[in-house]
């Protein structure tokens, strides 16, 4: 085979690759190297004044996105809009809301405040929760236990369903922070882990509802990460999860951060129902009991 003939069959392979009906174009391809940059882009973190979701709303600010900060500590909130706000490129400045999700007036309020300064919504971050410890023979179970639903899963129900027009009109996506206990039991946080894996499956009907009208729902399941409160709560028991955690570190807000931006970026256009989970794989060998 000569030289010439040669090159014209890898100009015809070329070819046929680039119009391959099963394939994307190539300028798909190169919309990849763009996919994290959210300019424009509306993304609302709940329970953002502190921890896991400060870094959420800190790190989807520096990519461009207006964020919301909300919580129920003014301070707080007013001290994440300002980092979130030196790291935007173009110094946006992120809307700040003081709300307790525990009542649905300021739910729909947060929603309609959101709606009104930005007229649009792309992302949903349902990050807003509490997680004290308790087991079958806790005093205030109860009690506690309505707490825990009424923070952790009530509010992403509304927020849903407030969300979902405005989801559909930017073909958007939701984001339900769970967690490790949600899938692995642990004796001394009945109430939380309950709470959580109550979230794991509300997102995988979410998902069947909502993926026909282009709206995806993801789940994050963090592990064992080193925000002020998860270590003020569990003490000496947090640091004993290092050396069970097969990455020998405990995470971070950033690394979580990192996973809702993927989840929410056009990375993951075909990705709904699906759980991610970020944890150095503790969940593989979580202890069942921690006193």
């Amino acid at each position: 085979m000569n030289s010439q003939l040669i090159l014209v069959s890898i100009v015809l392979f070329i070819a046929g690759a680039s119009c391959d009906k099963y394939d994307y174009p190539i300028s798909d391809y190169l919309a990849v190297r763009d996919s994290r940059n959210f300019t424009g882009k509306v993304v609302l973190v709940t329970g953002s004044s502190a921890g896991i979701g400060a870094g959420v709303a800190k790190l989807f600010s520096l990519l461009g996105a207006n964020v919301v900060v909300t919580g129920r500590n003014q301070s707080r909130i007013d001290s994440v809009a300002q980092e979130a706000q030196e790291l935007s490129p173009n110094k946006l400045k992120p809307l700040k809301v003081t709300a307790d999700l525990r009542v649905s007036a300021d739910v729909k309020r947060l929603y309609d405040t959101t709606m009104k300064t930005f007229g649009r919504l792309d992302v949903l971050i349902n990050n807003a929760g509490i997680y004290p410890m308790s087991n079958i023979s806790t005093d205030n179970l109860i009690n506690q236990w309505n707490d825990i639903f009424n923070t952790n899963v009530i509010p992403m129900v509304e927020l849903v369903r407030l969300a979902v027009p405005a989801l559909q009109k930017s073909q958007g996506s939701i984001i339900d922070m769970s967690s490790i206990l949600g899938i692995a039991p642990a004796a001394t946080q009945l109430a939380y882990s309950t709470s959580k894996a109550t979230v794991l499956h509300l997102t995988r009907i979410l998902a069947l509802e909502l993926g026909p009208l282009g709206i995806r729902v993801n789940t994050i399941n963090p592990g064992a990460i080193a925000v002020e409160r998860t270590v003020v709560i569990s003490g000496k028991a947090f640091d004993e999860l290092i050396p069970r955690t097969p990455l020998r570190r405990n995470g971070h807000a950033l690394d979580i951060a990192k996973g809702a931006v993927f989840l929410a970026s056009s990375d993951a256009q075909f990705i709904t129902g699906a759980n991610l989970v970020i944890d150095g794989g503790l969940v593989y060998n979580y202890p069942t009991y921690i006193q």
